[in-house]
């Protein structure tokens, strides 16, 4: 499995992994994975990490505070940053936050439209106009071994596959109606089950968690247009 997630990665794309994960279920992504991860310490991820086949190690920000520094098939690199801590010297930290920086100024069209697709994680642009990629994940009273793994896992494929949107916007000449193209690939998947009567058959939890990205922008897009949907005032009185 090792060998097969850093292929998928540096294939650079969800479909890769995709392909990749479908031999295996998912507890043979790593050992025991229900087992529980106390805390986001480096040291508590670091040998998960290393199960997975991802090189890490730690680093220090200016300010002094430590972060892992992850990398898979030299292809790609992320960060993993332990927060929340319950104890001074970032010990027994129960939150996480991983982020993918990326170089260069990116179409910000693009990056909010991938914001709006993908629930799972949040992208966005730094003072610079350069993209990157976070996700939060909260430990208070553990995670399964397992859960951190496909966590790590999904959100490795979506830093590629933002990277390559990237790639590919910035040959595009026109990106009018982008964002319309949001749901496109749960449409099409409705469409070719009405034509066909069959139902696809999702081998991986990652394959099911694509397919709840793909609801969840539809969703938001069909209850932002029903004026009935429930709405917040700005001012309460």
């Amino acid at each position: 499995m090792k060998k097969n997630f850093a292929i998928a990665i540096k294939a650079g794309a969800i479909a890769g992994l995709l392909i990749a994960g479908s031999a295996s279920a998912q507890s043979e992504l790593i050992s025991n994975p229900s087992s529980t991860l106390p805390n986001f310490d480096v040291e508590t991820l670091g040998p998960t990490l290393s199960e997975l086949g991802i090189v890490w190690q730690p680093r220090a920000t200016e300010d002094g505070k430590t972060y892992i520094s992850a990398n898979i098939g030299g292809q790609l690199t992320f960060l993993i940053e332990p927060t929340a801590c319950r104890g001074p010297g970032q010990v027994n930290c129960v939150g996480m936050n991983m982020i993918a920086l990326f170089e260069g100024k990116a179409n910000s069209q693009t990056v909010y439209a991938f914001n709006d697709h993908y629930a799972f994680a949040s992208s966005g642009l730094d003072p610079s106009g350069a993209a990157y990629i976070s996700r939060y994940e909260i430990a208070d009273y553990g995670m399964p071994r397992g859960n951190f793994a496909t966590s790590v896992t999904v959100f490795a494929a979506l830093a590629e596959q933002l990277r390559n949107d990237l790639f590919t916007s910035a040959q595009t000449v026109s990106l009018d109606g982008y964002s319309d193209d949001l749901s496109s690939l749960l449409l099409n998947r409705h469409a070719l089950t009405t034509l066909t009567g069959v139902e696809a058959v999702l081998e991986t939890d990652f394959a099911r968690h694509q397919i709840g990205f793909e609801e969840s922008a539809l969703q938001i897009k069909n209850l932002i247009a029903d004026k009935r949907t429930p709405r917040n005032k700005i001012k309460n009185f």
